[in-house]
């Protein structure tokens, strides 16, 4: 069975193993990317998620209309933050249907949360396999 694709659209982006949510909390250029368990219907939790010709992905917030992004060649740890400049990411499927890693088309990394506590930072990190890197996109449309 072929890999599932997302298609362009306004999502939630849920983290598999915490079940936390991807916000952008403020419209500040790079301000961090955070993971929240509420959802507070503002926006700050909502994603346009735009399918590229070359299968890569922009992640814009839609409450913000900021861009998810990273320094390129990125290292273990690195924030995502939201800017202005539009960066492209990988989504992929993992042997789990419906299950995603999400990482910089620059880095062999993937975006994941250390822990599940409200406000923690989405970080850059190396193991795809592991549910604190995985992420659920839930279509709000």
């Amino acid at each position: 069975m072929p890999p599932t694709v997302i298609q362009t659209g306004l999502y939630l982006i849920r983290n598999v193993k915490f079940k936390n949510l991807a916000i952008l909390p403020d419209a500040n250029d790079e301000s961090a990317l955070t993971a929240n368990a509420i959802i507070e219907n503002h926006g700050d939790e909502k994603w346009n998620i735009t399918l590229l010709g070359n299968g890569n992905y922009h992640l814009s917030n839609l409450r913000n209309s900021r861009n998810a992004g990273c320094v390129n060649r990125s290292q273990k740890g690195d924030g995502i933050f939201g800017t202005d400049r539009a960066k492209q990411f990988v989504i992929k499927e993992t042997r789990v249907k419906n299950q995603f890693t999400i990482s910089p088309t620059d880095a062999d990394l993937f975006w994941g949360l250390e822990d599940g506590e409200e406000s923690t930072p989405i970080t850059l990190q190396l193991t795809p396999t592991d549910g604190k890197n995985q992420w659920i996109f839930e279509s709000t449309r």
